[in-house]
């Protein structure tokens, strides 16, 4: 299509500036009235464009079902990856895909590279190091979520042992940036176009063992780079909630809690490396750390969801709804990319105005943790970051878990917080427990001025001893590889 790169430059900023409805009226238009000027390889473009925009204005089903489009359409394996990759991650939104399902769709992720590309590596050549080379590589060095679960790895490394490498797909440069920057690990900023050069850049590095800390997140660059093997021991987990499905990755980071001993191996191409306490280690950020936890009382009670807003399903929605109907005189307070929307879902579903309230998304919204006396987590996309956040401002958090990884993020980390009891193995018993805290005043006054110290001791603050597990597990697995026969 002649205008093609305009159109591009058009919905990136669309993109941009959160114009998702827009997005969606003009995607729509151009591929229903212009698919006969369209090649395959944009027409898969503007199929990925529309799942992002639908995405967000949590049309989860329709974003699938367009993703999946665009892979077919995609005439190249890069962007095939990319588009799978973006597919991958809305599947986690959809209510009822069970946990062999989606297993198997991330399986197939393997099919969409070539045998016989991966880096050799001559064990000889490895040993000959004085330390073992770690490296992580990540999108996200910069003032994000997954920031605040790198840092301590990244700040703490035992440098007798180990020399640290950073390998940038972003290329930001924030003040988060800088601090990760200043730890003394050596800093590579490989933002490269190509899966395959980004591999060779490591590879370069003689890195021992890789360790991709995104996933199938923001198209799935690292993961695409790991399918060249650039280093022989490669590992995933943390920053994404699934298998990769890749056989070139050989571990994935998990905990007792996520995945307890003899259960839910089968959904990973990888072999689980199960920490003893919590596979996340939160440090915040420095506004909220030094943030303050005080409340001013209210006579009656909110609930609040502070998670991404694509994760409020209408089944979410309902079981809310529920909830507020058992105790008197309560109240929803969410957040949301586009709030009239959500409002309006929420109205249609037997909500009335008084019961909720949806504030719009915006950087600064620690402080609105104060308007809330108990988080409800979202199911089956759970939260992690917004968990963390929630009961470091003194807001206990009421989970649903189910029986994959991706579902288990809020039991794990209540667990090691010590309010395991906070987490439901069902929808009637979330209500339940929700209801129940929501009635016992002394205990929710207790947790509101508690929770940050109880935080603060928990192994999921305890960076000192995540770290050096961590690191006796990469001893290990070196050991083993090193081992091998040829």
């Amino acid at each position: 299509m002649k205008d093609f790169p305009k159109i591009t430059e058009e919905l990136a900023v669309l993109q941009n500036e959160g114009r998702w409805e827009e997005g969606i009226e003009r995607t729509e238009h151009l591929l229903k009235h212009c698919a006969a000027e369209l090649d395959p390889g944009e027409k898969s473009f503007l199929c990925g464009r529309y799942g992002y925009f639908l995405h967000f204005v949590g049309r989860i089903e329709e974003a699938a079902g367009a993703y999946r489009e665009a892979v077919a359409l995609a005439p190249y394996l890069a962007q095939q990856r990319k588009l799978y990759s973006d597919y991958l991650m809305v599947c986690h939104y959809l209510p009822h895909v069970s946990d062999e399902e989606l297993a198997g769709e991330h399986f197939v992720y393997n099919q969409l590279f070539r045998p016989g590309e991966e880096i050799g590596h001559a064990r000889e050549l490895h040993r000959r190091h004085e330390k073992i080379r770690i490296g992580y590589l990540s999108s996200n060095f910069k003032k994000h979520v997954m920031s605040c679960f790198m840092m301590q790895l990244l700040a703490i490394a035992d440098r007798s042992r180990f020399e640290v490498y950073c390998y940038d797909l972003g290329g930001f440069d924030d003040a988060a940036a800088e601090q990760m920057k200043s730890f003394g690990n050596i800093w590579r900023n490989i933002a490269l176009s190509e899966a395959k050069e980004r591999a060779q850049a490591i590879a370069a590095d003689e890195i021992d063992i890789l360790f991709d800390l995104s996933g199938h997140t923001d198209g799935g660059h690292g993961l695409a780079t790991l399918g060249y093997r650039p280093a022989p021991v490669q590992i995933t987990g943390i920053g994404y909630m699934s298998t990769s499905g890749l056989k070139a990755v050989d571990y994935y980071l998990s905990d007792v809690f996520l995945d307890p001993r003899g259960h839910g191996d089968e959904y990973f191409s990888e072999k689980l490396l199960r920490l003893s306490h919590s596979h996340f280690c939160y440090t915040p950020f420095e506004e909220i750390f030094k943030s303050t936890v005080e409340r001013q009382p209210r006579g009656r009670t909110v609930f609040g969801c502070f998670n991404n807003s694509a994760k409020i399903s209408d089944e979410m929605l309902r079981l809310w709804l529920t909830l507020l109907r058992r105790v008197p005189d309560s109240s929803l307070l969410l957040k949301a990319w586009n709030p009239e929307r959500l409002q309006k879902r929420a109205l249609s579903l037997g909500y009335i105005p008084e019961e909720i309230e949806v504030r719009p998304m915006t950087l600064d919204y620690i402080h609105e943790y104060m308007d809330m006396d108990i988080a409800l987590d979202t199911f089956p996309y759970t939260g992690g970051g917004t968990t963390c956040e929630a009961l470091y401002m003194g807001v206990p958090v009421v989970s649903l878990c189910g029986t994959r990884h991706g579902t288990r993020f809020g039991l794990s980390l209540l667990e090691n917080v010590g309010l395991g009891e906070l987490a439901a193995k069902s929808p009637e018993e979330y209500a339940e427990k929700a209801a129940a805290l929501a009635a016992d005043r002394a205990l929710l006054a207790a947790l509101h001025k508690n929770l940050r110290p109880m935080m603060q001791r928990s192994p999921v603050m305890d960076g000192r001893s995540y770290v050096r597990e961590v690191e006796a597990m990469y001893e290990k697995i070196w050991q083993a590889w090193l081992e091998q026969r040829e």
